[in-house]
């Protein structure tokens, strides 16, 4: 007899019930030119370290984080020649700080980036 360590699959969490419940935010909805890109969640926490201003998303920040994100996975894949499913490294947070981030694939095939405890 085989151990199974995993039974059915009796709930999933989709990406946009955590966009309902306010933990992610579709960049692609305050760009929809992002759609070609290859990111399309940033988790809220990772947001409030200085991505927005007076509740809404401080656009240039925000390209910084994006920017800076696309350089990480850039790096560890030969240039967007050899994919994998998660990432990680450091950023440069608007207040000068240094934070590490991971950078998920997530189930619309693009990646959500976050912070380690938002995983």
């Amino acid at each position: 007899m085989k151990d199974e360590y995993f039974g059915e699959v009796i709930y999933i969490y989709t990406s946009a019930q955590a966009e309902a419940d306010d933990i992610l935010v579709d960049i692609i909805k305050i760009n929809p030119k992002w759609i070609n890109g290859i990111f399309n969640y940033i988790t809220t926490n990772l947001l409030h370290k200085g991505y927005f201003d007076n509740d809404k998303i401080n656009i240039p920040n925000l390209l910084d984080l994006l920017n800076q994100a696309l350089q990480i996975v850039k790096e560890k894949t030969n240039n967007l020649q050899e994919f994998d499913s998660f990432f990680s490294g450091k950023i440069e947070l608007p207040n000068g700080e240094k934070q590490e981030i991971f950078i998920e694939l997530n189930e619309t095939n693009r990646f959500t980036i976050m912070l380690p405890e938002d995983r």
